[in-house]
């Protein structure tokens, strides 16, 4: 246990189902002797090792059984069988709040909490200050935790589970809490956390994932499907979502009858099966371009005007086509992207046997960091709320981008003047 935090083998938790409520009491009576219940399986065969100081994530559906899992090592639940082994203090973002005491103000559920997760009295008087300052909540700290608005009570909740300096922290979608600058201060204290410590982060957010996380897994119908680096896994579970389990991989799918573009395509890169790519493929996508300042697809300058060109082939009649991009930093995190639909640009149908080109056109590229991107496309029937996945190509083309300018953060206005302005005495 010295090089791992947490170590599980054959890890399962079953749950007794049953159809009636008297059929507890049967089974009381019976024993083990008749079974009058189902058995269902939240997890199962899980096994699984997490090094210290390792960020791992979790992905996967509603009911896959992440929170089942976190559950478990959170010592909430007890497992059915296998055996789990946790080394360090844990520090849990489930349910924020789930143990206060409404009576109790705020100070006193301060020291309970703290108290429950093993610190000692002393080591709470040390971090209390930090913790009142992190929830901000001012004098309210001395007000029974009843009279506290729901933010309040999240903002106290979470600034306890993080100031306690656990060694292992467990964040269950629990970063949606008070308003959007205390959010940017919680997960700005979780990413610092993450640097040192040992990190189990839950969510549907595949982009906070891939940033967050140095590993993440996926689990599906309390198994785990995949497990490895961040931007793939969130790919594949990306696929797996629009398209469901189809037991093979798609990117290697063939389709029958694939009428080959017409038009010049020389300097066009032309999509096969090397891409990572999923959909129906009743329209697919047979070839991007991006140009930029006469440069043909390796580089694009920011703030020059910037075409991005998709060339589809149409199997079947769409009635209402959506053509998109997106980019993605190397990370794989997005971090810009549009589509006819948003840009209210209507299509109009498509129709089999043709081929088409749609053609992106923006006046002038934004100031993103120097690096590389991934550029990925997709077209769809129907509309942004509901629709059908024809073609999504992960990363159809990679280049660079040249700014300007540094910029501050992930990109930075194109254009900012700045003023000098001398007050009057």
């Amino acid at each position: 246990m010295t090089d791992f935090a947490v170590q599980a083998r054959d890890l399962g938790k079953c749950y007794q189902i049953y159809e009636k409520p008297v059929d507890r009491l049967r089974q009381a009576i019976w024993r083990g002797r008749k079974q009058f219940y189902r058995e269902f399986w939240a997890i199962r065969d899980i096994s699984l090792n997490i090094r210290k100081g390792e960020t791992l994530g979790i992905i996967g559906s509603n009911g896959s059984g992440k929170s089942t899992l976190l559950q478990l090592i959170c010592g909430i639940l007890t497992p059915t069988e296998g055996e789990l082994n946790v080394s360090g203090r844990i520090s849990a973002l489930l349910e924020l709040g789930a143990g206060f005491s409404p009576e109790f103000t705020g100070r006193e559920n301060v020291f309970m909490n703290a108290a429950i997760m093993g610190l000692t009295r002393a080591e709470i008087s040390e971090r209390y200050d930090e913790v009142v300052a992190f929830a901000d909540i001012g004098h309210f700290i001395e007000q029974p935790v009843k009279t506290y608005s729901s933010g309040m009570y999240v903002r106290l909740a979470f600034a306890i589970a993080i100031n306690v300096l656990p060694d292992i922290l467990v964040v269950d979608e629990a970063l949606a809490v008070g308003d959007a600058r205390f959010q940017q201060k919680c997960l700005a204290k979780i990413k610092k956390f993450c640097r040192t410590g040992t990190a189990i982060f839950v969510s549907h957010d595949t982009s906070a994932v891939t940033e967050l996380c140095s590993r993440v897994i996926w689990i599906a119908s309390g198994k785990i499907k995949m497990d490895g680096p961040p931007k793939f896994v969130a790919e594949k579970y990306l696929q797996y979502m629009y398209e469901g389990d189809t037991g093979s991989d798609t990117a290697d799918a063939e389709v029958p009858g694939m009428p080959k573009v017409s038009h010049d395509m020389s300097r066009f890169v032309s999509i096969d099966r090397r891409f990572r790519q999923f959909g129906d493929r009743r329209i697919s996508v047979s070839g991007v371009r991006m140009q930029s300042q006469g440069s043909g697809n390796g580089v694009v300058y920011a703030g020059r005007a910037c075409d991005i060109m998709v060339a589809l082939d149409c199997h079947a009649d769409i009635a209402h086509p959506i053509v998109g991009y997106l980019v993605k930093d190397r990370l794989g995190r997005d971090v810009m992207g549009d589509n006819t639909e948003t840009l209210s640009y209507q299509l109009s149908p498509f129709r089999a046997g043709h081929h088409y080109v749609i053609k992106f056109s923006l006046d002038a590229w934004p100031n993103l960091l120097d690096g590389d991107y991934a550029l990925s496309l997709g077209v769809g029937e129907g509309s942004m709320e509901e629709h059908v996945l024809c073609h999504f190509v992960h990363d159809a083309l990679i280049f660079k981008n040249v700014p300007f300018r540094p910029p501050a953060g992930i990109f930075s206005p194109l254009d900012t003047r700045v003023i000098l302005m001398k007050s009057e005495e």
